[in-house]
């Protein structure tokens, strides 16, 4: 239970260095992953992907632990240093699937945190892959949408050569 409170309180915490308006802006994304979390964490009840030991209770907010914590925070994170680059998103939302899928799994597995069942390792992967290109696709529409198209609402990480070096390394 130590390590979801903690997972929590540094997901949310790692929001107070973001801005409001960023928070803002990316927040119907990091919502739209709450609910595909929810959902399939629903699915879980039926399918048994993963198990959470503990009494109903303590499942559900083992759930919510990373539902609301480090997927929320992650995906304003993620689309903050990343929007308007679809190849640097990718590169970012692979790596982060990765560590996520891999190392910290084996890692909350042996802390008994939770365990996967007929879930496998590599589908965990592939899942939250799937999910990063809808939420992209769900953002970029968002933004088409309710913003003037001459608008720049890409933050600037780097210079405009800079942006374009490391695009043209990407590709």
């Amino acid at each position: 239970m130590p390590i979801r409170i903690i997972l929590v309180v540094l997901s949310w915490g790692s929001l107070l260095f973001l801005k409001k308006e960023t928070i803002i802006r990316f927040s119907p994304s990091a919502i739209l992953v709450s609910f595909i979390l929810t959902t399939i964490t629903l699915c879980n009840s039926i399918l048994k992907f993963w198990e959470i030991r503990g009494s109903k209770q303590e499942k559900l907010l083992g759930d919510l632990s990373f539902i609301l914590g480090p997927f929320f925070s992650a995906t304003l994170w993620v689309f903050r240093l990343t929007f308007r680059s679809f190849p640097l998103y990718m590169l970012l939302n692979l790596s982060i699937n990765y560590v996520f899928a891999y190392p910290l799994t084996s890692f909350f597995e042996k802390k008994g945190i939770y365990k996967l069942k007929r879930m496998k390792n590599h589908y965990m992967y592939m899942l939250t892959v799937s999910y990063s290109i809808i939420i992209y696709w769900y953002q970029s529409l968002i933004e088409n949408k309710f913003t003037n198209k001459n608008e720049d609402l890409s933050p600037h990480r780097f210079s405009e050569k800079t942006n374009d070096i490391i695009a043209e390394k990407l590709l």
